[in-house]
């Protein structure tokens, strides 16, 4: 099966890790794509200039400009670029590595089955790329479950996810989709309710309810963790939407009976008090805080509201 890696590609200085990570793949894949959207297009011309362009010469590397307009529109554009060309889609964060047996890992789980989405396990790194102790936190039916490739539905995902508001999935780098699940990050909405934030969780849970998704119980790569991350910043409009977006996959699931009345209030009232408290200063999310009371609530009517503001939200901050 065809893979094409796209990379959103910004922060230069780790290229290098990067590419020999490619370099190194025991079946790599047969297209990768740089989106280029650092300030002076250092990728397109690190790529054609030595030493960098001989360890890549066994690769079918290519590269584009960026849109210089923010994460989002540099996703869209790697997938839109990718167009459908492979069977399957990798989008690669240029601060994250895989390991050696990551594509034919993967490609081995799509043979298996029809699947929306392969996803892997993965370890965090600090900023070195030294693994740290800690991983993702994996239901424990996952992580002691004998096999190592599991067929997961979106009934199960979406109760172990958006149920604990807890993602144990991960994010893209660590993922091999289909089209149809990448045509749902770039929509960046699911029913109507947007996802802006969670575009990766929503897509890998929404995508499974037509295919399901196969989860592969090995470490098949790290999390790069920096200082400069959306998740070190608690009150970027990227972190708002990350957290907010829980509250409309919540309501996603529950329309499209995925999750029950329990864990949709339980996802309410676990990330709606965080939003309360740490956002209570914060004159953008006024209106969702607004909004919020009754829907924790579970009043009636109570949706509507919310998912004014939330639009609103999305409309007015969602350009990360």
């Amino acid at each position: 099966m065809k893979i094409t890696t796209v990379i959103p590609a910004y922060k230069s200085k780790y290229l290098m890790e990067l590419l020999a990570a490619l370099a190194q793949q025991t079946e790599p894949p047969e297209r990768i794509l740089f989106s280029d959207d650092s300030p002076d297009q250092s990728f397109i011309r690190m790529l054609a200039s030595e030493p960098v362009k001989s360890l890549i010469a066994h690769l079918n590397v290519s590269a584009i400009p960026g849109t210089r307009r923010g994460a989002y529109a540099n996703w869209s554009q790697c997938i839109n670029a990718w167009g459908g060309e492979t069977e399957l889609l990798h989008i690669l964060c240029d601060d994250d590595i895989i390991y050696p047996q990551f594509y034919a890992r993967h490609r081995q789980a799509h043979r298996s089955g029809h699947f929306s989405s392969t996803v892997s396990s993965r370890w965090y790194a600090n900023e070195a790329g030294q693994p740290l102790r800690h991983a993702l936190n994996l239901p424990d039916a996952v992580a002691q479950h004998p096999q190592r490739m599991l067929s997961l539905d979106a009934n199960v995902l979406f109760t172990t996810t958006v149920g604990r508001a807890a993602n144990w999935l991960g994010e893209v780098s660590n993922t091999v989709m289909r089209a149809e699940v990448a045509e749902l990050i770039v929509r960046r909405e699911v029913d109507g309710i947007p996802i802006a934030g969670l575009e990766d969780l929503g897509a890998f849970i929404c995508g499974a309810q037509t295919h399901p998704l196969c989860y592969i119980n090995e470490h098949l790569g790290y999390f790069r963790q920096s200082p400069n991350q959306n998740s070190t910043h608690g009150t970027s409009a990227a972190m708002k939407c990350a957290i907010m977006s829980y509250f409309g996959l919540a309501l996603i699931g529950r329309k499209r009976g995925l999750i029950s009345e329990e864990q949709a209030k339980y996802c309410f009232d676990a990330v709606g008090s965080n939003v309360l408290w740490h956002y209570r200063n914060e004159a953008d999310t006024q209106a969702i805080r607004d909004a919020l009371p009754a829907l924790m609530a579970g009043e009636a009517g109570a949706d509507g509201p919310y998912l004014d503001a939330w639009r609103a939200f999305v409309a007015a901050n969602g350009h990360f």
